[in-house]
């Protein structure tokens, strides 16, 4: 193992017992999210935002987590979730057009800015409607789920990857890290259900259910990581920081938890619309 993959397991052994523990209760739950967006929101702003006003930075970095404790208070009532995001995205318009910089510039504190308030912010704080809607072995399930996925696609890709997917985004993607993914986030699935029964006594997923979530963690989470590998190919950057050694910054490890995390909700509101999810 070379020093790379030392130093991202032992990053791993240390974060994830910490995260696991803010599932305790509810406002863990928010704790973590808030701390998650935040550390992210600084690398995002910090890229995509690199030649704007200091005033435009601290904005959207001291946004985009406080809008996910916003969403943690007001998670039993929508529009004042929705109404709270459009009033923060109509002040980053305003404070973008009232200085005296280069349209280039005001054009990406408008568009990049926005993103990131919906693209990190309210992506991720669907934790807090899991927890909220479902209970906590649901919301813990997606953090788990996902980082099995990510780390056996990573390990397996480093290993035996040979066919490249869409080696123009991300040269170290391939279909064998994948595949290899997606059988370990059904294994991880099938694990977490089997600790868990004997102390509920019922069963939290189904078979039908862990293929359909495994098949949307794979698909989404990979669609989350080349998006974020888009910005930084187009700035020549490997990292988006260096906070977690052998992981980069935090916006590098949930790039693909920000976009599968509402969809994986979706999924289990639809599972159990239909009677599939247990």
């Amino acid at each position: 193992m070379n020093k790379e993959r030392k130093l991202r397991s032992l990053t791993a052994a240390i974060i994830i017992p910490l995260a696991v523990l803010c599932f305790i209760n509810y406002w863990g739950v928010v704790g973590l999210a808030a701390v998650a967006v935040g550390l992210a929101g600084y690398n995002y702003v910090n890229i995509v935002l690199k030649d704007s006003r200091k005033v435009h930075k601290f904005f959207y970095i001291l946004a985009i987590p406080a809008l996910v404790v916003v969403f943690g208070f007001f998670v039993y009532d929508p529009f004042k979730v929705i109404a709270i995001y459009a009033a923060t995205m109509g002040f980053g318009f305003f404070l973008s057009i009232a200085f005296n910089d280069p349209n280039e510039v005001i054009e990406k504190n408008i568009v990049y800015g926005t993103i990131g308030l919906w693209y990190l912010s309210f992506n991720l704080a669907f934790f807090i409607v899991i927890y909220y809607r479902f209970d906590s072995i649901y919301s813990l399930a997606i953090l788990g789920a996902f980082f099995s996925y990510d780390s056996a696609a990573y390990f397996i890709g480093m290993k035996w990857g040979k066919h490249k997917f869409i080696k123009r985004i991300s040269s170290g993607k391939s279909l064998e890290g994948i595949v290899g993914g997606f059988v370990f986030t059904m294994i991880f699935f099938f694990i977490y259900d089997a600790v868990l029964t004997p102390f509920f006594g019922w069963r939290h997923y189904s078979p039908t259910s862990v293929v359909i979530l495994s098949l949307i963690i794979t698909f989404f989470g990979t669609v989350g990581d080349l998006t974020q590998s888009v910005f930084k190919r187009n700035r020549q950057l490997k990292n988006a920081g260096a906070v977690l050694p052998g992981h980069g910054g935090f916006w590098d490890r949930i790039d693909g938890l920000v976009v599968t995390t509402p969809i994986y909700f979706i999924s289990l509101e639809l599972l159990k619309y239909f009677h599939l999810l247990t």
